[in-house]
């Protein structure tokens, strides 16, 4: 009997189709690595009773509401931390701040002294009396207040998460700061000119024109003082009422 003749079996390459992957696959299966989700998964179960699908409907439900309580904590941490450290910030600004405000009030005190000395020479150099070595001072060394950790904390949306009272003190707080630089830019501005009326000649050599320049330039500095001092004055409260708030809260 002739041998049976059975198919010969080619041993090649597999099939390029399931050989390789193809590049869309590929990126797809990539994708889903690198994106991962949480997922929830029913039981494996085949569902035969009534009983059976009202289970399966639970574990889902009760998957589903772990899955949102754990989002909403992480969430909830990341806020607290977030706000933690807005809070941080800004006592170390108001620090700052309280450092400044006393060496302004100081020198503040120093400039009155001196305007009032620069208006009883002027009288003094109107009246003929001499002089001596009296010289007029409009000298200034005011320092400008703080404010960028509060600009951040803006744009960074920290803000928000603080609770009403405490950021309507903030903005309160920050809006005496802007009124302080502008009034402080007033003042200096006049003070400036009045420096310059004084550098131009030794004060018994001043014309009249002069010296009424300059007592108009010292008389109005001495208003925009008084502004600035009473803004020096909002500010210490201010500094007060933050001390106080950042003490009582949970950091």
């Amino acid at each position: 009997m002739a041998d049976r003749l059975e198919p010969e079996i080619l041993h090649g390459p597999a099939d390029r189709s399931t050989a390789e992957m193809s590049p869309v696959a590929e990126s797809s299966s990539i994708s889903k690595v690198s994106a991962p989700m949480l997922d929830v998964h029913a039981p494996h179960q085949t569902v035969h009773t009534w009983k059976d699908f009202l289970v399966h409907i639970a574990a889902i439900a009760i998957g589903l509401l772990l899955a949102l309580a754990l989002e909403r904590l992480a969430e909830y941490v990341h806020e607290r931390r977030q706000l933690t450290e807005a809070r941080r910030e800004l006592a170390l600004e108001v620090t700052e701040n309280r450092r400044t405000w006393a060496t302004n009030v100081t020198e503040a005190a120093r400039i009155q002294q001196e305007l009032d000395a620069d208006l009883r020479l002027i009288q003094a150099v109107r009246s003929h009396a001499p002089a001596g070595d009296r010289k007029f001072d409009y000298s200034v060394r005011l320092y400008a207040v703080r404010d960028g950790a509060w600009q951040a904390v803006r744009q960074s949306g920290s803000l928000n998460l603080m609770p009403h009272e405490e950021l309507q003190t903030y903005a309160w707080f920050h809006g005496i700061l802007t009124s302080i630089m502008e009034s402080m830019h007033a003042f200096e501005t006049t003070l400036h000119i009045g420096a310059a009326i004084a550098a131009s000649a030794p004060p018994e050599k001043l014309s009249e024109h002069d010296l009424n320049e300059l007592a108009s330039k010292t008389m109005e500095a001495q208003g925009r003082l008084v502004n600035l001092r009473m803004f020096l004055e909002f500010e210490e409260n201010g500094l007060g009422t933050l001390s106080r708030q950042s003490g009582s809260k949970p950091q």
